[in-house]
């Protein structure tokens, strides 16, 4: 219809008006703003188009940044800034669509339409505004939150230095490169996580370090976890004196996160580029992000030290249980640190394999709650704090396989030293190890952890739901020595307690 047919309708005559709002809906949805320049108020028409043409543009802008140069456009459109003016063009959009909408409502004169087709031509009307409407307030909370959590990560890193006391700088992820991940048992105000007042000291250790090697290269990625009881040298950091021998997760309290970095580095040889630092609490955010993380216990698990109470079976894992079942030593066979990193390993792959489905990397919302919940417990380096490093790894990870991601024990055997419990490295192993990671080779190896036994050990096997199948082009995954333990994210693995 004609603008002049649209402004001077027959108002007499229901079939002229009854086409004449089915024509103003419509274009209501087609393009908001249209049916006021055509029948309405000229002006405020003009107003919404120009809003509804900006609208466009952002969205045509946002897939030409994810098509075309994943990393560096989508490293400026998901910036604080450009997400907060995205959050307030949608909420200007979304509050528009419902002027608009009403008001085409109004100029449809529903008095004069046809009886049968009010009721139709309201409703859509309706199921229109609140389609639209609601995807524009919906986008406009995801990209709101998503700026947040951004500036939120911004606002807290730390620059990590090389041995020769330079800053690292590193850009995105473009080859392999390594990230250390650093849990602090520093509790304090923490209780509410699970933790006993006597847990709450503030003590500061690395009780947790895992090196995570990512290549987009040979697309696999190694998580190494280092014992805390690991006895070894440490260098020099910052205005802490060199040690000649002690547990690994003393690092932390000698200097803080770059301590832990120089230890790693001087234990495996590997540069790190990248490095965090983790809370107990972010465990118990990250698990309740997910909805949970299903585990199996082929035995039950009583430690009242960590505060896990487990029966034989399936169970699905977030908070402080989940919390609780990481940091359990006691409710193990041997009670050993060792066991520990195996017990989370098990853990750990099938928190992979949640994220790592449809169900989570499918849904954008919990996307955000997850990297929410990550940041709002943890402080990054520099470079890793940075929007493209931060898209470039994600992109990364996304795209490995589940049998390429490697979950291993940096290999060691218990000894006792003046009276002290502690692990001494396994020298020939742990060199096939960084050896296999520095060359940018994927793993795989032949035996579980001690804590660790595979699925139908006591339970009912799940069918595994694997990644994708490597590319023939692909290097194949090294075999490591029998004394590096570990499994890889697709193994689905039971967790084996004191209990039999």
């Amino acid at each position: 219809m004609s603008e002049n047919a649209l402004r001077g309708a027959d108002a007499s005559s229901p079939e002229v008006m009854t086409k004449r709002a089915w024509w103003l809906v419509g274009l209501n949805i087609l393009v908001p703003g249209s049916a006021q320049v055509l029948a309405g108020n000229r002006r405020f028409g003009r107003f919404a188009l120009t809003l509804t043409l900006l609208l466009w543009a952002l969205v045509v802008v946002a897939v030409f940044a994810a098509l075309i140069g994943r990393t560096s456009l989508l490293g400026v459109v998901l910036a604080p800034i450009p997400l907060w003016i995205v959050t307030v063009v949608l909420v200007f959009y979304g509050v528009l669509w419902v002027i608009c909408t009403l008001d085409t409502l109004r100029l449809t004169r529903l008095v004069r339409v046809h009886g049968p087709a009010k009721g139709a031509v309201a409703l859509l009307a309706i199921v229109a505004l609140v389609a639209t409407g609601g995807a524009a307030f919906g986008g406009a909370v995801l990209t709101g939150r998503t700026a947040g959590v951004l500036g939120a990560v911004a606002s807290n890193t730390i620059a990590i230095t090389n041995p020769d006391g330079s800053v690292v700088n590193q850009g995105p992820l473009t080859g392999p490169a390594n990230i250390l991940l650093v849990g602090t048992d520093t509790r304090t105000g923490q209780v509410g996580a699970g933790l006993s007042t006597r847990d709450s000291s503030g003590a500061g250790q690395n009780d947790v370090t895992i090196l995570i090697h990512i290549s987009p290269t040979s697309n696999s990625a190694t998580a190494l976890s280092i014992p805390r009881d690991l006895y070894t040298s440490q260098p020099a950091c910052g205005n802490s004196a060199p040690v000649t021998a002690a547990r690994f997760n003393t690092a932390l309290s000698r200097g803080g996160l770059n301590c832990v970095v120089a230890a790693t580095t001087a234990l495996t040889g590997l540069p790190i580029q990248y490095a965090a630092e983790i809370e107990f609490d972010g465990v118990v955010a990250m698990s309740d992000a997910v909805g949970g993380v299903p585990v199996c216990l082929v035995t039950g698990i009583n430690d009242p030290a960590s505060g896990v109470n487990l029966s034989a079976g399936e169970h699905t894992l977030q908070g402080a249980d989940a919390l609780a079942f990481l940091r359990t030593r006691h409710g193990l066979t041997t009670g050993s640190d060792l066991q520990r990193i195996s017990n989370q390993q098990v853990f750990l792959a099938s928190l992979m394999r949640t994220v790592k489905s449809p169900a989570v990397l499918g849904n954008p919302l919990k996307v955000v709650d997850l990297a929410d919940a990550a940041t709002q417990h943890m402080q990054l380096s520099t470079d890793l704090a940075k929007v493209p490093v931060l898209v470039s790894i994600a992109l990364a990870v996304k795209d490995i396989p589940l049998d390429r991601i490697a979950f291993v024990q940096y290999p060691s055997h218990p000894k006792t030293i003046r009276g002290q419990q502690v692990t001494l490295a396994d020298a020939d192993a742990a060199k096939a190890l960084t050896g296999a990671i520095a060359a940018d080779q994927p793993v795989t190896t032949q035996t579980l952890g001690e804590a660790a036994v595979p699925t139908g050990s006591g339970t009912p096997a799940k069918t595994p739901t694997p990644g994708p199948s490597p590319a023939a082009s692909q290097a194949p995954a090294v075999t490591l020595p029998p004394e590096v333990t570990g499994q890889s994210a697709a193994q689905q693995t039971c967790s084996q307690g004191q209990h039999r």
